[in-house]
């Protein structure tokens, strides 16, 4: 399990992104499914930063937009099986919030959504 990517909740991407370090764009996609524009960046090393934008009041991450303004949200952890998952899961006695979702951003790979007891979501990438 290693760390695959940071999540900011933001009201607008090309905004934010003025401002912020990053490597380089590898990704900018829409997705249906989370109702939201989704934008990926390499960091510098082996993690990514995550972008989401909510496009409206149906989105997964329009509540906590609207609570937190721009602001860190998850942390994605890419795991390499269920088993380790499920593992880990138990281990941290995590919730589960969603998944498994084909992450488009992430060509379809399944991500879950998890809340941990201290009350932060984290994101597991298979």
């Amino acid at each position: 399990m290693k760390l695959h990517h940071t999540g900011f909740i933001v009201a607008d991407i090309d905004q934010y992104e003025k401002n912020m370090l990053f490597e380089e764009k590898v990704n900018d996609v829409i997705d249906p499914v989370q109702n939201g524009r989704l934008t990926l960046y390499r960091n510098f090393g082996d993690s990514y930063i995550e972008l989401i934008q909510p496009l409206n009041d149906q989105a997964f991450t329009y509540n906590f937009l609207q609570k937190s303004g721009n602001n860190f949200h998850h942390f994605c952890y890419e795991i390499g099986s269920e088993e380790e998952l499920k593992a880990v899961v138990a281990k941290n006695k995590l919730i589960l919030v969603k998944g498994p979702i084909q992450a488009i951003l992430f060509d379809n790979r399944p991500v879950y959504f998890y809340y941990s007891r201290n009350r932060q979501v984290v994101e597991f990438l298979l």
